[in-house]
């Protein structure tokens, strides 16, 4: 059914993103997931995680199945390289794009046992967690495919749009969640200093890139007013992420804005979000702006 016109013309063209993927563009991001996994990897030695003293181990995930009894011996520096080097070697052979469902699999495992170590030791960081359901989303319509391919006998290939759609649907669900948390649960930052306190604390804190301007905030009054008038702003584009998936001039807005959220957070708070910044990518509806990357029945299904 489709939607009257007066009612198309409001938001823009109502179409679900990623509608005409096809089997390239699903490789391209299975290939980019990944890559954005091993580098995180390359970016924290977890191992060093053995030399904290095992009183601030709070086990999470996975490793709160772990009995009591074992703790000391899985909280060592020998155990955690393992964990990295196993958990680095499978991605990398999900880059080879064979026995993918089986790939993928395993790392959706070691990689939800591998968050689970640092997440014993701090709160979750929904980056993360984006890029792990992604993981999952991926192992799953790949087991799809396997499945048809059996029961079709004969090779054949699932809706590649799907788990692009559930990766964006992620994506979008994590930022709607953190928007609402704010605006219901903490509804007090909106007035006062509060984005001054965040600013200064975040600022100080030891990150992987520090800029060492945050602190200074104090003394732009117009910095803070923008800081303080674009919070409400940051946060209604936040609970209205979802809009992403079918309308394309909200994308238009919600890209450049966003963006520039987290390159301000980088500049001000030592926060980088480089990982959802590159999730970004699919936010681009590539397969209607290039043919080589729609699905062969795109055309048909289209008229």
């Amino acid at each position: 059914m489709r939607a009257p016109p007066s009612i198309r013309s409001f938001p823009g063209p109502i179409e679900l993103i990623h509608a005409q993927a096809g089997p390239a563009l699903l490789r391209l991001a299975r290939l980019g997931i990944f890559v954005l996994w091993i580098v995180k990897l390359l970016l924290d030695p977890v191992w060093r995680l053995a030399d904290l003293p095992t009183d601030l181990i709070r086990p999470v995930g996975l490793l709160a199945f772990v009995p009591p009894d074992s703790v000391p011996f899985f909280w060592t520096e020998a155990s955690l390289m393992l964990l990295w080097i196993v958990t680095l070697m499978v991605l990398i052979m999900g880059l080879t794009n064979r026995a993918f469902a089986l790939v993928a699999s395993v790392a959706a495992i070691l990689l939800t046992v591998y968050s689970s170590v640092i997440r014993s030791f701090g709160p979750a960081v929904h980056t993360d967690i984006v890029l792990l359901l992604s993981t999952y989303a991926l192992a799953l319509f790949a087991w799809a495919d396997w499945v048809q391919a059996r029961i079709a006998r004969k090779p054949t290939t699932a809706a590649s749009s799907a788990p692009l759609i559930a990766i964006v649907s992620f994506l979008c669900l994590s930022y709607c969640l953190v928007g609402l948390n704010r605006a219901i649960v903490s509804p007090q930052v909106f007035t006062g200093n509060s984005m001054e306190v965040w600013t200064i604390d975040a600022s100080l804190r030891a990150y992987y890139f520090n800029t060492g301007v945050g602190w200074h905030i104090p003394q732009w009054p117009m910095v803070v007013f923008f800081l303080r008038a674009g919070l409400p702003v940051i946060t209604l584009l936040e609970i209205t992420a979802p809009l992403c998936l079918i309308s394309p001039l909200y994308r238009c807005i919600f890209i450049p804005v966003m963006l520039s959220f987290h390159l301000l957070s980088l500049v001000l708070m030592n926060i980088f979000f480089f990982d959802d910044m590159l999730v970004y990518l699919l936010l681009v509806d590539w397969s209607k702006r290039f043919p080589a990357l729609r699905a062969k029945n795109a055309g048909a299904s289209a008229t």
